[in-house]
């Protein structure tokens, strides 16, 4: 049986005491090639590299999936707009030129030319001497074309551009103006016939050109003009880094497939120490995002001509002055078993994958193996520390590991933390980069002089504008971060091991990001009445664009096109708010009201008549009703019906809202909650289980309009419980959920909506309609949920909106 050097016996392949020099090593290129199919050398022991640290370690670079920053971004000449984020929708918003020629020196704004005569699509308007000329501020949409009495034609002139390269359409006017059509370069990008709906098509548009357009409008009216870039990419995972940005083309084979490499071997080893692994690749992590491990593996594999294991022992949220707590630095405060728990799980995990080396490591010969060096990135869980307390921590960290494997002068690669980039100082982290950086000093530490190398990757840091998504904690999951942190530690472990590696060129973000902040100094806060001018001329961009955009998403055209036509859903929710109520939201921010739900009656509060009973002792409350019989008294199992005789059986007569007074939460009140109270309710009744009743004089409903009936507050003191809402008997909506995520859901109106097959019973005249109040789950013992408002209940419409149409 084949034998391999134990950690032990490590100290003998460290040559007396010093760094391993490299053997057989192949010098690092500043484009990595792409790997070929062979495995390691065998006959030479195994390099072991240890990678270790929080959730960036584990690696949390997206390998697919990444989404833009914005569904599409509007560009807009106005100088009103504020540019940013529009303020519903989440698309984008920028500005863009018009000229009046291409020419370099030409004037801002459109020359326009005004014919005599409606418009006449034979008539070729280029040739023709126009009656009049003027210019106009084309888009700034509370400019008017130039118009004269009488029939005419207007045709306007202009040039624009881009801030970016992109693929965009373009829309021109607004209302009547919106009729026209525009030529671009000699391509139609725009018409819509009176009438009719606009035929868009996408152009491609270069940065630094100035395009030459043509608006002939069918009718007059704003100026109103806007470019939409549309088709926007995800940036910043695997696959668009590699396969569009064409970066790390190494990781790609011929067929355009993740490439392998044989010669390095990937090992998790913080939770399956003894099995698994894989040849490492870019599936080697999870199959769903990458760390440091793919660069870092590249470079050393390529160095090496020995097989190569990597072990990496990474855990997230976790804490090197916790955590991580290396036996040196002693206990931090009270004793606590959970202290340093992380540095003991790393060393188990490395021990029990090399004492399970030949079961682990493909084509391993008992060759033996020494360990080649160690590669610390983490700081996220130490934001705050001061760099006396994060740097001692490090050292010991340093020290205690190379006593642990008996390896002094393990080769010690730490990559510091690099949130925010450049502006890394202005958050909670600059202790620990200081730090980090430190250790890697000679100056500062001459002991670790040769053996240890900070690598600083704030010029890795990728905005989320060209990230997968907006997760900064861990570097907006971009994938290009990732590779470049491993790289670059694979690259300084070279470097310490006397072998020869290209070093990472630094970008030019340290100076765009010193030219950014001076920006945003010198940058004024827009003031309210800029913020309002700003809306009213992005009016044009909300209604004929964002909301178009949403309302013909895919996504969402089955769920509108439900709620338009009444249609009960499969599974309808006791919250109301709907996709069309989403819709409405664009003309609310564009200075619309006309679709705001509104009370059909303004009277619905008094009076209402109503009873109050508990459940039986043994009903447990805290599991809420299953079964509707049980909020009906013996006797009144008709109660909600239109004939029922409340007064005869007993009920009360009182005006919303409703609640139990002096009910106060079933647990203390916590202190971030005290001083808040609850509203006193016009009528307090007792008991589990509230009923109302009462017989409207309501007219009937309207076409083109859509109603429901809402449910507010509760009437015990906690946020929403079950309830069941009854038209003329017959039952419209119902809850036996409550409301157990009140921090989501909590302020959320509920009730039901009047479906098209409920929308009989509300035909003009009487129409009764009752509710019954429950407990529910969310009066779960030991849970703190806050008072709501006391019961209310009443009857609400809507206008559908013209885009129904």
């Amino acid at each position: 049986m084949k034998t391999k050097p134990s950690i032990g016996n490590l100290v003998a392949l460290v040559i007396a005491g010093l760094v391993l020099q490299a053997t057989a090593a192949n010098d690092i290129p500043a484009m990595l090639s792409r790997p070929d199919s062979k495995p390691g050398d065998a006959s030479k022991p195994v390099k072991v590299y240890i990678l270790a640290g929080q959730s960036n370690m584990v690696g949390m670079g997206d390998i697919t999936g990444a989404r833009p920053l914005y569904p599409s971004i509007f560009l807009s000449a106005d100088p009103r707009i504020v540019p940013g984020t529009m303020p519903v929708g989440g698309f984008g918003l920028a500005a863009h030129a018009v000229y009046q020629t291409t020419e370099a020196k030409s004037g801002t704004g459109a020359l326009v030319a005004l014919h005599k005569g409606a418009y006449d699509p034979k008539i070729d308007y280029n040739k023709l001497t126009p009656a009049q000329t003027s210019t106009v501020a084309l888009g700034t949409a509370s400019e008017k074309l130039p118009s004269f009495d009488g029939p005419h034609t207007v045709v306007v002139s202009a040039a624009i551009d881009v801030p970016v390269t992109g693929i965009y359409t373009v829309h021109a006017g607004f209302d009547d103006s919106s009729y026209n059509v525009v030529v671009l370069e000699g391509k139609e990008v725009y018409r819509k016939e009176p009438g009719g709906k606009p035929v868009i098509a996408k152009i491609t548009l270069e940065q630094g050109r100035r395009y030459p357009l043509t608006m002939t409008y069918f009718r007059s009216g704003s100026a109103a003009f806007w470019l939409e870039q549309v088709d926007l990419g995800g940036k910043g995972d695997l696959e668009t880094v590699t396969k569009t940005d064409h970066k790390f083309t190494y990781l790609l084979d011929e067929a355009g497939k993740w490439t392998e490499r044989h010669d390095v071997f990937y090992k998790e080893a913080r939770l399956h120490p003894e099995g698994g692994g894989s040849p490492l690749s870019a599936n080697s992590n999870n199959g769903r995002s990458i760390g440091p491990e793919l660069g870092f593996g590249s470079v050393v594999g390529t160095f090496h001509d020995e097989q190569v294991l990597l072990i990496k022992t990474a855990q997230g949220n976790r804490s090197l002055g916790f955590d991580f707590r290396p036996p040196s630095s002693g206990p931090a405060g009270a004793a606590d078993e959970n202290e340093g728990m992380e540095y003991r799980l790393m060393v188990k995990g490395v021990r029990e994958t090399l004492d399970h080396i030949d079961k682990i490591m493909p084509g391993y010969k008992g060759q033996g193996y020494e360990i080649a060096g160690f590669g610390w990135f983490q700081g996220h869980k130490d934001s705050g520390s001061t760099k006396e307390d994060y740097e001692k921590n490090l050292v010991n960290l340093i020290n205690d590991l190379r006593k642990e494997f008996k390896a002094p002068k393990m080769p010690v690669v730490v990559a510091t933390v690099g949130f925010n980039g450049y502006r890394l100082a202005e958050g909670p982290w600059k202790g620990v980069w200081e730090a980090q950086m430190a250790v890697g000093d000679a100056k500062q530490h001459s002991e670790f002089a040769g053996t240890v190398t900070s690598v600083d990757t704030r010029d890795f840091w990728r905005d989320v504008g060209e990230s997968p998504r907006e997760q900064d904690y861990h570097y907006n999951r971009n994938a290009e971060t990732y590779l470049l942190v491993g790289e670059t530690m694979g690259r300084a472990m070279v470097r310490l091991q006397g072998g020869k590696a290209e070093v990472i060129p630094k970008s030019d973000r340290e100076a765009r990001t010193a030219a950014r902040v001076a920006a945003e100094a010198a940058r004024t806060i827009p003031t309210e009445d800029q913020k309002a001018a700003s809306l009213a001329a992005i009016k044009p961009m909300i209604l004929d664009g964002a909301l178009m955009a949403f309302a013909t998403n895919p996504r969402y055209q089955p769920a509108l096109k439900e709620a338009l036509k009444g249609e009960k859903p499969e599974r309808p929710s006791q919250y109301l708010d709907d996709t069309l109520d989403e819709a409405v939201t664009y003309y609310r921010e564009a200075g619309i009201s006309d679709y705001d739900w509104k009370p059909v009656r303004g009277d619905l509060n008094g009076p209402w008549e109503y009873y109050a009973f508990d459940l039986p002792p043994a009903e447990d409350k805290t599991k809420g009703i299953s079964d509707l019989k049980l909020t009906c008294p013996a006797g009144m199992e008709d109660w909600f019906a239109p004939g029922f005789d409340a007064k005869g059986a007993g009920w009360k007569s009182g005006g919303a809202p409703f609640g139990v007074l002096g009910d106060a939460p079933l647990v203390p009140i916590p202190d971030w909650y005290k001083g808040s109270k609850r509203d006193e309710p016009t009528t307090a009744y007792k008991g589990d289980v509230l009923l109302l009743r009462r017989s409207f004089d309501l007219p009937p409903v309207k076409e083109g309009w859509r109603y429901r009936i809402r449910v507010a507050g509760s009437g015990h003191a906690n946020l929403g419980e079950g309830f069941a809402i009854y038209v003329n008997g017959k039952l419209l909506a119902e809850s036996k959920a409550g409301v157990a995520a009140w921090r989501r859901e909590g302020k959320k109106p509920r009730g039901g909506h009047v479906w098209a097959d409920f929308r009989d019973q509300f035909k003009g005249g009487k129409v009764t309609i009752a509710l019954s109040n429950f407990p529910m789950n969310n009066r779960t013992p030991n849970v703190f949920i806050p008072v709501g408002a006391p019961l209310s209940i009443w009857l609400e419409e809507m206008k559908l909106p013209p885009f129904a149409e």
